[in-house]
């Protein structure tokens, strides 16, 4: 067995051999840890700036200013292409180009948000409303394809209600009362039943 002297002296030698590796080591570790508290704080930075525009942007949008508006919504989407201010962004132009009625400009907006937000909430919101585009634009083959995914719970009597809106105006009664009956009894309601039921009754639904 080794004795105390000799394992201490043994000690000193490995860490003669590897005491370089040791403190390279360490510094790398402390690098890392600077580094990402300097990509933390970058990204608030990002995070704050882009609100700042955001917040401009929805006050046009508010105000009906379209050229503040797009100005704000470029930024956001060219500068910030990685962050949600950039799909909010295609939201607010979309809904500016409907409500100018430019609705094949605003398809454009909802299907970037689509394509880009995968699973995330914005992309079902996006969905939503480029179906609802699609069907005043009479592609309503191409609304209900938009719809056929699976949508969270949330969403279900939005998007029965969208299901009916495209048959009804395909002159699909029967499958368009279904619809609206889904939306109806869906767990979280429509957001306007009384609307709702002016649409069943006009096609001569009975419960």
């Amino acid at each position: 067995m080794e004795t105390e002297e000799e394992q201490v002296e043994k000690l000193k030698a490995w860490l003669k051999e590897n005491g370089m590796s040791i403190v390279f080591g360490i510094i790398i570790g402390v690098g890392g840890i600077g580094g990402y508290q300097y990509w933390t704080e970058r990204q608030e930075t990002i995070a704050a700036e882009a609100s700042g525009h955001y917040v401009e942007m929805i006050a046009a949008l508010d105000g009906g200013n379209s050229q503040l508006l797009n100005e704000q919504a470029d930024i956001l989407i060219n500068e910030y292409a990685a962050t949600d201010y950039a799909l909010m962004a295609q939201l607010a132009l979309a809904r500016n180009r409907v409500t100018s009625g430019k609705f094949d400009q605003a398809e454009l907006a909802l299907q970037q948000v689509v394509g880009s937000a995968g699973q995330e909430p914005l992309a079902y919101v996006a969905r939503t409303r480029l179906a609802a585009v699609q069907i005043q634009n009479g592609q309503f083959d191409q609304a209900l394809a938009t719809l056929e995914v699976d949508f969270p719970d949330e969403f279900s009597a939005r998007v029965a209600e969208l299901r009916g809106d495209a048959y009804a105006l395909q002159g699909k009664v029967a499958q368009a009362i279904e619809a609206y009956r889904t939306a109806k009894t869906a767990a979280m309601g429509p957001a306007n039943e009384t609307f709702l039921q002016q649409k069943l009754d006009d096609l001569g639904a009975r419960d």
